[in-house]
């Protein structure tokens, strides 16, 4: 897939980012959240939200967009579900959708009636390149071919879009393996003991302050499998 946001391969069990800082860098309740984001999420939770038709699509579309999240354990398809269903987005959404919890219902519904009218069958059953054409066309606002004033037009479903890879992406990055994989420690920045929000004094593109982890390597990859 050519347009559509792809994230890098990711590591299969990486150190949690935590165990990579110094301890009077991470607050106790942060450590906790963070251990939280790490816990697997369990695959056959029913969803409290979206209908198992909805979050069975909602799987597919974010497999071809973030598909090593399975490798962390993370259901972002689930993740979105709990955010909806306890309408913890946010804060904000475009003038030309709905409220994200029905804005991802009705995209939802979009994405599998376009599959439907292109190919004769549900966005689930397509292949991997026949998912990545819709949304690829989806990104670029093309005409969707559908009239049902129900579901979105091809600007709502681009907005729609735009707003879901931000909310996977966003659960992605927050995962404390992914962070220790990209080498990320802007969390830790003041913990139980010492001068509370230390901050960071290096701040310079290329710079580290010495207690920071670098990115977990090819070769540590490895040394894990």
């Amino acid at each position: 897939m050519s347009s559509v946001l792809r994230v890098p391969p990711t590591l299969s069990n990486p150190p949690l980012c935590t165990d990579l800082v110094p301890a009077e860098r991470v607050s106790d309740r942060l450590r906790e959240a963070l251990a939280e984001r790490a816990r697997p999420d369990d695959p056959d939770a029913e969803p409290r939200a979206f209908s198992e038709a909805q979050i069975v699509t909602l799987r597919a579309m974010l497999a071809r967009i973030i598909p090593t999240a399975v490798d962390y354990g993370i259901d972002i398809a689930l993740r979105l579900d709990r955010m909806m269903a306890d309408q913890d987005g946010n804060g904000w959404r475009y003038e030309a959708l709905p409220t994200d919890p029905n804005a991802y219902k009705i995209g939802l519904d979009t994405l599998d009636a376009i599959a439907r009218h292109r190919d004769g069958t549900g966005f689930v059953i397509l292949h991997s390149a026949s998912q990545d054409e819709i949304l690829n066309a989806i990104a670029a606002s093309d005409d969707l071919g559908l009239s049902d004033p129900t579901l979105f037009d091809a600007k709502q479903m681009a907005l729609w879009f735009e707003e879901v890879l931000s909310d996977s992406v966003r659960h992605y990055v927050a995962h404390p393996a992914v962070m220790a994989r990209i080498g990320y420690s802007g969390f830790a920045n003041g913990g139980e003991t010492g001068e509370r929000f230390v901050g960071f004094r290096k701040v310079a593109i290329g710079e580290r302050e010495a207690w920071e982890p670098e990115p977990v390597s090819p070769a540590a990859e490895e040394s894990v499998r």
